[in-house]
């Protein structure tokens, strides 16, 4: 339930005025939160898990990978001589994409950003260990990346950057960039055992897979730009996602290194 602010408190908070009674933010804010009274049905998709051994094997599995399509192998990431303090105090997001951005840096942002570890777990943290997270690479065509064969998988080798600059509100957000990295969300990966719950956790994923990122690129002197600001529907077009199921998240606009 909302609650009671002075009127001119909305106006500096949301800008255009107090939102209305149906704010999709707040009704979604609302339909996700856990209550003690709610929790037998808000369990129902853990319960149902429990007792299936398929569901359960199809939950450690989140992979889309297919054979038919050209797969490229990355080399071995980097393990640069840098501090988490140092990567936290040189991080900074720019538009200066000078350079290039050789196969190697490449390999190893998206080997921090989702990479696998040991017992087949990843870079971040994730509700369940479900993975409901796609990473896609726009480069000279668009790619996904096969986090357990750290490999790219090409899924269009069309150049797909006037797509994408027309799907950005500033044009030349990537003016000069070596490289874009986009996080797709496939929300039924996490929705289906934790509900409308598993939808925070998809978005929660996002920020931690961009995080790392941009915190590898700080410690390989990569110019990185994070970016949320896009039309989703032509984002979503870029690599074949419905916009329902499954959408653009996030993403991070990489340059070269220093």
């Amino acid at each position: 339930m909302r609650r009671a602010h002075a009127p001119f408190v909305h106006a500096e908070l949301y800008g255009d005025g107090e939102p209305a009674l149906d704010d999709p933010a707040e009704l979604f804010h609302e339909a996700s939160k856990l209550y003690p009274a709610l929790a037998v049905r808000q369990s129902v998709g853990m319960a149902r898990l429990s007792m299936s051994d398929e569901l359960q094997e199809m939950s450690t599995r989140a992979n889309r990978r297919n054979p038919q399509l050209p797969s490229y192998p990355l080399p071995r990431p980097l393990r640069p001589r840098c501090s988490l303090w140092a990567a936290l105090d040189g991080r900074r997001s720019t538009r200066d994409f000078g350079g290039s951005l050789d196969r190697q840096r490449l390999a190893t942002l998206l080997d921090a950003g989702y990479g696998v570890r040991r017992r087949d777990r990843r870079t971040v943290p994730s509700g369940g260990a479900l993975y409901p997270l796609e990473l896609y690479l726009l480069e000279h065509g668009v790619f996904r990346y096969d986090a357990e064969l750290h490999s790219l998988e090409e899924h269009d080798d069309a150049d797909p950057w006037s797509a994408f600059v027309a799907a950005c509100p500033v044009p030349d957000v990537a003016d000069g960039a070596a490289a874009v990295i986009l996080i797709l969300g496939v929300f039924g990966r996490s929705r289906f055992k934790y509900g409308q719950r598993g939808y925070r956790f998809t978005v929660l994923e996002a920020g931690h897979v961009v995080q790392n990122v941009v915190l590898a690129a700080a410690a390989l002197n990569v110019t990185a730009l994070p970016f949320g600001g896009f039309y989703d529907a032509k984002i979503d077009a870029i690599v074949g996602a419905d916009g329902v199921e499954e959408s653009v998240l996030y993403g991070v606009v990489l340059g070269g290194s220093g």
